[in-house]
């Protein structure tokens, strides 16, 4: 499935499989709005050296959003994830009902879910995903689709509509636009769901939808913190020949070799036997502006 979703990426083609909203819609929509912005999508897939072969994949795909604010430059900034997916299974119980809000997640893996959380605590940040595979409320029988359209309703039930992200909240509820009731969400690792009806109980909360989820980590994403060990010293240790500029967390995404490498070393002293490289790393840049606005004289910032 996720191979299917990067074909699906590519602007070709989404034309030739007749996407309802593609590519072009959203250059579209930005173009009509008044607020100068723009997204461009980048995806890398990866080759690795035969000893690298059995390092693929930990993680079924690298997610980079990137942030270019050409008015406030101190806002830009990106954030990095590994993302692994699983796929919600069909309800075996009721034929009729395919899917229903108790099917279940069944990839799930104990040993897996204990590899990233150390993965995680030895790079010490918060870089890791679950990329959950749902089936689209739309697409579901009339029974389903209520319960889970009640889910979600209470999920927001205390929600304060207030500020940009909270009025699109409330707008997708008045208007029945389907951005909240998705097919693809993302969530922590921890209280991560485990059937698609916590999913969209936990809206917002425990499951984002991935588009809620790219547009929540702007303006001005922080950049990641260095990596450290357990014992406070820097990963950056052994890695001296980047640049200072470079984000460890994103080398980590982009599946670079040196720094896999050298990771994985340290990892298999702790007799871990994880693999953390992705076959393919999406970047998202959202940006602000054009690079000529950047330089553009314009009045001092007064406080």
């Amino acid at each position: 499935m996720t191979a299917m979703l990067v074909d699906l990426l590519d602007e070709d083609v989404q034309l030739h499989e007749g996407i309802g909203y593609n590519i072009r819609h959203l250059r579209d929509d930005l173009s009509a709005a008044s607020d100068p912005t723009s997204v461009a999508f980048n995806l890398e897939t990866h080759k690795y050296r035969k000893d690298f072969e059995n390092l693929v994949s930990q993680a079924d795909l690298g997610l980079i959003i990137r942030y270019e604010n050409h008015y406030e430059p101190a806002l830009s900034g990106q954030r990095s994830w590994l993302l692994q997916a699983k796929r919600v299974y069909e309800t075996k119980h009721d034929p009729n009902r395919r899917y229903e809000p108790r099917a279940k997640f069944n990839s799930f893996d104990a040993d897996q879910d204990a590899r990233i959380r150390e993965l995680v605590r030895f790079v010490d940040d918060d870089f890791f995903r679950y990329l959950l595979y749902c089936p689209r409320p739309d697409g579901l029988d009339q029974r389903t689709r209520n319960e889970l359209s009640y889910l979600r309703s209470r999920a927001l039930s205390l929600e304060i509509f207030d500020y940009a992200s909270g009025l699109q909240v409330r707008d997708d509820v008045l208007n029945g636009s389907p951005t909240l009731a998705a097919g693809m969400f993302v969530a922590d690792i921890e209280g991560c769901p485990k059937t698609l009806g916590e999913v969209h109980a936990g809206l917002l909360k425990t499951a984002t939808p991935l588009s809620w989820s790219i547009v929540q980590h702007i303006p001005g994403a922080e950049s990641h913190l260095r990596g450290r060990l357990s014992d406070g010293t820097g990963l950056r240790q052994g890695i001296e020949l980047h640049r200072e500029s470079d984000d460890l967390v994103s080398m980590i995404v982009r599946g670079d070799e040196e720094v896999v490498g050298i990771i994985s070393e340290k990892l298999a002293e702790r007799r871990w036997a994880g693999r953390m490289l992705p076959a393919a790393t999406l970047t998202i840049t959202i940006s602000a502006g054009e690079p000529a606005d950047r330089d553009r004289p314009r009045w001092d910032l007064v406080d």
